[in-house]
């Protein structure tokens, strides 16, 4: 009996009558392939053969994902649902992996931020549904309401970083949570304020905007709680920070702000206000948008209208800033919901329409929309709606609902 065949490396392969390293196979190939994968799961594992195989696979550019979930009128039963955005600007329902009966709060740093709506206390759980990495956080447990937790954002990958911190603001705004990974625990932050709160952490300190309001949190000596620091506003070049509620929209009554957004691009810290042109509602808000759920363009009506601002804001020393007014986002789009706010640019991510701004609108309710803004124009109006539809749009059992934009982290 002959000698039993060698077995082959699992780190080569014959090609030729040579043997060839799978990290020497050339890296259009390597990317090719890696864009045929059927699951995140299996480019997670793909990612893990070599490092040659993970640098190639560093240069795919995945698509945004927007995630939410719905609870009924009890607040139980959370159902996640979740979407890609397609080279069609569309949004395509599948399956993502996020653990069934959790309520989607935010998203940041390739972390869903999720609670157990049934759970007494209801502490926050991270969850990558790309490499099913789960890091479990302390309920924040003065907070007034948890349906009050709206936004939560990090400083750095939570599963990657030595030392990492987050902010947690709720809506409306009456509390901040400040969370550090060294002590483990969450701190009620001094400050107060209405409205929904646009979060972003830029050059090592966390900033927070409200509608007329931009603060900064510093983090104090003595092992005292960081400390929430309001910044006083000083003219940019368009005589103003134009954030003022009275001011007036062309061709509209008075323009009433909605939320503010802070996100980080190209370098630049932008502060992005989204308003109504006309007196805005929670009724007219909640109406709006349902004749156009066929997916036709619409250009808003009766309080669905919708005006996005975006000023750069210039740090000129202590404690003040400039608001810079942006008319044009150049080779980049942002992605705007209860999630922390990020910038794309459609020549690395073609599913994105250049100069525009994603905007989830209509949050709570069970029929959420995306609103898709042109920034050509001075006032940013609506240029286009897309619905998503999960298959449970319109039923009566359905109750709260909430949405963010996702960009996943391989």
């Amino acid at each position: 009996m002959g000698s039993p065949p060698r077995r082959r490396s699992c780190s080569s392969m014959a090609c030729g009558g040579t043997r060839m390293e799978w990290s020497s196979l050339p890296a259009d190939l390597v990317l090719a392939i890696f864009a045929l994968l059927p699951s995140d799961a299996d480019r997670v594992r793909f990612r893990a053969v070599c490092q040659g195989w993970a640098a190639v696979a560093a240069f795919w550019r995945p698509r945004p994902w927007l995630v939410g979930s719905r609870t009924d009128r009890s607040g139980q039963g959370a159902a996640m649902s979740s979407f890609w955005l397609s080279q069609a600007g569309r949004l395509v329902p599948f399956a993502a992996a996020v653990p069934s009966g959790l309520e989607y709060l935010s998203s940041s740093h390739g972390y869903l931020v999720l609670s157990d709506p049934g759970a007494v206390p209801k502490a926050i759980t991270l969850v990558n549904p790309v490499t099913g990495r789960r890091i479990s956080l302390p309920p924040i447990a003065f907070f007034k309401k948890w349906h009050d937790v709206a936004t939560v954002v990090f400083s750095a990958d939570p599963g990657g970083a030595a030392d990492w911190a987050a902010v947690a603001a709720g809506f409306p705004a009456n509390r901040i949570a400040y969370y550090s990974s060294a002590s483990g625990a969450w701190t009620p932050l001094d400050f107060s304020a209405a409205g929904y709160a646009g979060v972003e952490h830029y050059r090592g300190r966390f900033y927070v905007a409200f509608k007329n309001q931009l603060c900064v949190i510093c983090e104090l000596e003595c092992g005292a709680p960081p400390a929430v620091i309001p910044l006083e506003h000083v003219d940019g070049d368009d005589g103003g920070g134009g954030s003022d509620d009275d001011e007036q929209v062309p061709g509209s009554g008075r323009s009433v702000a909605l939320d503010a957004h802070l996100v980080e691009c190209d370098g630049q810290l932008l502060l992005v206000s989204v308003r109504d042109e006309t007196d805005y509602n929670s009724d007219n808000d909640i109406g709006a948008g349902d004749a156009d759920a066929d997916g036709e363009d619409s250009t808003g009506g009766g309080g669905s209208t919708r005006v996005v601002e975006v000023h750069r804001v210039e740090l000129v020393g202590d404690g003040a800033v400039r608001l810079v007014r942006v008319q044009d986002l150049g080779w980049h789009a942002l992605f705007l919901g209860r999630n922390r706010a990020f910038a794309l640019s459609p020549a690395d991510f073609p599913a994105c329409r250049v100069n525009c701004v994603y905007l989830l609108d209509r949050q709570g309710h069970p029929d959420g929309v995306v609103r898709v803004v042109n920034m050509e124009s001075q006032w940013a109006r609506l240029e286009e709606t897309i619905y998503p539809d999960d298959g449970r749009r319109g039923l009566p059992s359905v109750g709260w609902a909430r949405r963010g934009w996702f960009f996943p982290n391989y």
